[in-house]
């Protein structure tokens, strides 16, 4: 996403599937220089392109976000960030925030906001409210259900509340990272009834499954065959019960609604 100001272009994220579309994209509209980069969070499918913005720009990003990708820049891993999507090492946010941070350029406003983990500590919302756009990234999926274990969420309460945070902005298009198409308020609400049935889902299969039962089978020689069997045994029912009520309402339900459940499971189970 980006806005022209009348004194500069803000633009937030870098996808490095993209490649250079997202200066041939401003160059189309504008011949404004970029002046600032947001980071809507560390994770380099969405910001391992940033290298091809000026050095000279403000980066922007939460704090979090700022430590994690300095640990990326110091790690001494053989595989660099961003190595395996397309990615390469990004400039260090300049400007960092905790809370919120209001970004005021030209005609322009953008509102960023923290409102605690989710997918990832520092994954932000970025509110354009002229616009009455929002861009929350690796939450919702338009019309599919999410990436596998959640989009990878870090912290699986605060991804499942993320979906009331979203809806609690004032906001006609969702920019939300994936799959190809902008995401509606519906699209928010859909996705959220899809996790609350996952999460309902889950507790029903602990109640239901029995983990004595499994272990009369597999013994207690194993504990690791044990847990996982009896693991699997609980995503499969929650996944049971989940199915059928989706499967026509969302795209990749029967690939990764099992994996879903197995996320929240763990969750209920310990957190």
């Amino acid at each position: 996403m980006f806005l022209t100001t009348g004194k500069g272009v803000i633009v937030v994220d870098a996808p490095p599937s993209f490649g250079d579309k997202m200066l041939k994209a401003i160059a189309e509209v504008t011949k404004e220089p970029i002046t600032h980069v947001i980071y809507s969070h560390a994770h380099a499918d969405h910001i391992g392109g940033a290298g091809m913005y000026p050095k000279n720009a403000k980066y922007i990003a939460h704090v979090e976000t700022k430590e994690r990708l300095q640990r990326a820049n110091d790690s001494k891993s053989p595989f660099p960030y961003g190595m395996f999507v397309g990615g390469k090492p990004v400039p260090l946010p300049t400007n960092t925030f905790k809370e919120s941070y209001t970004l005021k350029v030209g005609n322009q406003v953008l509102q960023l906001d923290y409102k605690g983990d989710d997918h990832e500590p520092g994954n932000i919302y970025v509110y354009a409210p002229k616009q009455k756009v929002l861009m929350k990234i690796d939450i919702v999926f338009p019309g599919w259900s999410p990436f596998k274990g959640l989009a990878v969420a870090e912290d699986v309460v605060g991804y499942l509340d993320a979906h009331d945070v979203i809806l609690s902005y004032d906001f006609d298009k969702l920019v939300s990272g994936h799959w190809g198409r902008l995401a509606t308020r519906n699209d928010v609400e859909v996705q959220k009834q899809y996790m609350q049935d996952i999460h309902a889902n889950a507790g029903k299969a602990l109640q239901t499954v029995d983990f004595y039962a499994i272990a009369g089978k597999v013994g207690y020689a194993n504990t690791s065959l044990l847990f996982e069997t009896y693991l699997d045994a609980v995503s499969q029912e929650c996944a049971n019960l989940t199915e059928p009520k989706w499967i026509d309402k969302l795209g990749g339900v029967d690939v990764w609604t099992k994996d879903h459940c197995y996320k929240v499971i763990m969750a209920i189970r310990i957190d």
